[in-house]
C-alpha cells in the first residue's frame, strides 16, 4: 500500500503572503513540505502536473511579466502558460498548497483550516 502523499507548500521565501501561508499551516500543525520555487526552479513537468487545463487562476498578476506581456488580455493554453513559467516563475501565483484533499491557489486561511 502506497503511504499518503505529505502536502507541499509550493512558495517563494521573498514572498510575504507565502511566508504568511506557511506559518499558518504551522499553527495548524499541518506537516507540509516546502518547495522554495526561487531556489529549485519548477520544471516543465512539475507545472504539467500541477496546472490544471485552464491555467487561468494559476497565473501571478501581481507579476510585471504578466502586465508586460499583455496577459490580462490573452486565454493562454496550459502549453504557452508552462513555457512561460519555466521562463519566469513569478508568473506562478502563490501560493499553492497541495493537498491529498485538493489544491489551494492563493494563500486562504480559511482553506487550510477546513483541512
Amino acid at each position: 500500500m502506497t503511504p499518503p502523499m505529505k502536502p507541499v507548500l509550493w512558495m517563494k521565501s521573498s514572498c510575504t503572503t507565502c511566508c504568511n501561508a506557511k506559518a499558518k499551516l504551522g499553527e495548524l500543525g499541518l506537516d507540509v513540505e516546502i518547495r522554495d520555487y526561487s531556489k529549485k526552479p519548477l520544471e516543465a513537468a512539475e507545472l504539467q502536473r500541477l496546472l490544471p487545463a485552464d491555467p487561468t487562476p494559476m497565473l501571478g498578476t501581481k507579476s510585471p511579466k504578466y502586465r508586460e506581456l499583455g496577459l490580462k488580455d490573452r486565454r493562454l493554453t496550459k502549453a504557452e502558460a508552462i513555457e512561460l513559467m519555466v521562463q519566469d516563475n513569478n508568473l506562478l501565483k502563490r501560493s499553492i498548497l497541495v493537498h491529498p484533499k485538493g489544491v489551494i491557489i492563493g494563500f486562504d486561511p480559511a482553506a487550510y483550516a477546513a483541512l
